[in-house]
């Protein structure tokens, strides 16, 4: 959902997803003087409740030495920033902001009655609907974590560690174990692929489904090192091998995918629902870095993702799969552009499709946003992102860790790039330390693989699955990707999540690069309204604050 208010030179744009409301704003330049930042009141009129929204920086000369994880409500802490996201709101819930510029002095702030803004916005329900669309926290290594937990959840005592999984799972861990025994019984059929296969209760579930009458079928990565650790899980779990179908031929079987479908009486399969993303179904897929799992209710994506699993169920070599998708899962960028929900499997014989995201990232007249867990790649995106002009749309870049030509291709203003990193009193000087989960050893932070093209205007594209945006997940893996073309509420579900971790992401990273200094100077708010400047200058700030007020189309 998208709102927009303009009132006595404030203008409000706000994008509402589930658990996340993003907001741009702007002030007219008779407003913009002595303004030292916005309060923003959230009621929610669903559980009738209401509270100034909080945030971690104090003016110095009034809170010098703040409590390490404490939250400062912004009436008297304003948001110094253009944009800013609520990351607390409820799915399904509707709320009603009423932002307020604070003029004078820290410690004497005021507000102009003419000059406020109110809009109200419903958040999505993923539990409804054809699209079910669930991140978890995906931010371990946050003041969030660090203020409820402290330690990583393995330090935790049973009932602490409980209550942290399940807010690091923030309803994705829920959601797939209700996807997965929903209704079971005999008239239910399972069917997955799935590469990591290790989460004692992702195990269970299947299991559970398969004793209430289920009859539940799933392929799993056997092959290397990660399939010797899917068959200890298997074992401790004691899965009947009679449910399990090991795939040993493909170079990773990497997908992530459950459908389910309806037994009819002829024994013949009637695929419903779809779940798929980037989660692999495994301690550190659910509750450690970042990802997506995205149920579609939608017959024709699930049978077109219940004839993939058919071919893969007979552990083929290479070319005959290769055969099977090229025939099967045709790719036409053009028809992958036209409104609705497309699936694009792999492997396949060419690599179109890469080229096509890579043109959709850069060639876009409107902003892209990409999550890239193993950095850019450098013979289709590389040459194109470094080919594009300095004065082009906004680019956002999301990466694990810093990519190898990071230098090269983010040198203009074209692109913003966040990294994933925790902050503390290295880094965020007067912060509490954040600690990661423990729970990834090979990829940290990020491993969604998200492609969002054109996410803020009229016919966005949501591009999200399985496959990283590389040759190998194009020709080699076996792998998944949606296509959602021109579903502004998908879009918008996406966007604001990925500004979530964008905006956690940039704050750490560049307060590494600028070191213990440079931290310190932006632990504080500013005491007067030279924050404002970048905000009005050739900047990305500036370029930023105008995309997120002024080019968000389809407002309701």
């Amino acid at each position: 959902m998208r709102r927009h208010v303009e009132n006595g030179g404030l203008t409000v744009h706000a994008v509402a997803g589930n658990h996340a409301v993003f907001f741009g704003f702007d002030l007219a330049d008779e407003v913009r003087a002595g303004c030292l930042g916005f309060a923003i009141r959230r009621e929610d009129l669903t559980d009738h409740s209401a509270r100034w929204m909080s945030g971690f920086k104090t003016f110095r000369s009034q809170v010098a030495e703040p409590n390490l994880t404490a939250a400062y409500p912004t009436e008297t802490n304003p948001i110094q920033g253009m944009w800013w996201g609520d990351y607390t709101t409820k799915p399904g819930h509707s709320y009603r902001y009423t932002v307020v510029p604070r003029y004078g002095s820290p410690d004497e702030l005021t507000s102009r009655d003419s000059v406020s803004a109110t809009l109200d916005v419903t958040t999505n329900d993923p539990d409804a609907g054809i699209h079910g669309i669930y991140f978890n926290r995906g931010v371990a290594a946050s003041q969030a974590y660090a203020a409820r937990f402290g330690d990583p959840p393995d330090q935790l005592p049973p009932d602490r560690r409980a209550a942290a999984l399940t807010w690091l799972s923030r309803g994705l861990h829920e959601a797939l174990i209700a996807f997965l025994t929903t209704d079971a019984g005999p008239a239910l059929a399972l069917r997955a692929a799935v590469y990591e296969f290790t989460e004692p209760s992702v195990l269970a579930a299947f299991a559970q489904a398969r004793a209430a009458g289920a009859e539940v079928q799933v392929v799993y990565h056997a092959d290397g090192d990660q399939g010797a650790l899917n068959e200890a899980a298997i074992q401790a779990a004691g899965l009947d091998r009679a449910m399990l179908i090991p795939r040993t031929h493909a170079v990773i079987a990497h997908n992530k995918f459950v459908v389910r479908a309806d037994r009819l009486a002829d024994a013949t399969l009637a695929a419903a629902q779809v779940w798929t993303g980037s989660t692999n179904l495994s301690q550190g897929g659910i509750f450690g870095h970042s990802n997506v799992g995205h149920a579609v209710r939608d017959p024709g994506v699930a049978r077109a993702y219940l004839g993939y699993w058919a071919e893969l169920s007979g552990d083929p070599t290479a070319h005959p799969l290769k055969t099977w998708v090229s025939a099967n899962s045709t790719f036409n960028g053009a028809a992958e552009a036209t409104a609705g929900i497309h699936t694009l499997f792999s492997p396949r014989m060419d690599l179109r499709p890469l080229d096509w995201y890579a043109a959709g990232f850069t060639g876009s007249t409107a902003t892209a946003h990409i999550t890239l867990p193993f950095g850019l790649d450098d013979k289709h995106f590389e040459p194109a992102v470094t080919a594009m002009a300095a004065d082009g749309p906004l680019r956002f870049v999301m990466l694990n860790t810093q990519d190898d030509h990071q230098d090269t291709w983010s040198r203009d203003q074209a692109i913003q790039v966040a990294v994933g990193a925790e902050g503390g009193p290295d880094v965020l000087s007067r912060w509490a330390k954040e600690t990661l989960t423990g729970f990834n050893g090979h990829v940290d932070y990020l491993h969604t693989k998200i492609l969002l093209v054109g996410a803020l205007g009229e016919t966005p594209t949501t591009i999200s699955g399985s496959a990283n945006f590389s040759e190998a997940s194009t020709t080699s893996n076996d792998e998944n990707m949606l296509v959602i073309a021109g579903d502004r509420d998908v879009a918008d579900v996406y966007f604001t999540e990925y500004m979530r971790i964008f905006q956690h992401f940039y704050a750490r990273w560049w307060a590494a690069k600028l070191g213990t200094a440079g931290a310190d100077s932006h632990s504080f708010l500013t005491e007067d309204d030279s924050w404002q400047a970048p905000y009005w200058t050739m900047s990305p700030k500036s370029r930023e604050r105008d995309l997120y007020a002024h080019q968000v189309g389809g407002n309701g």
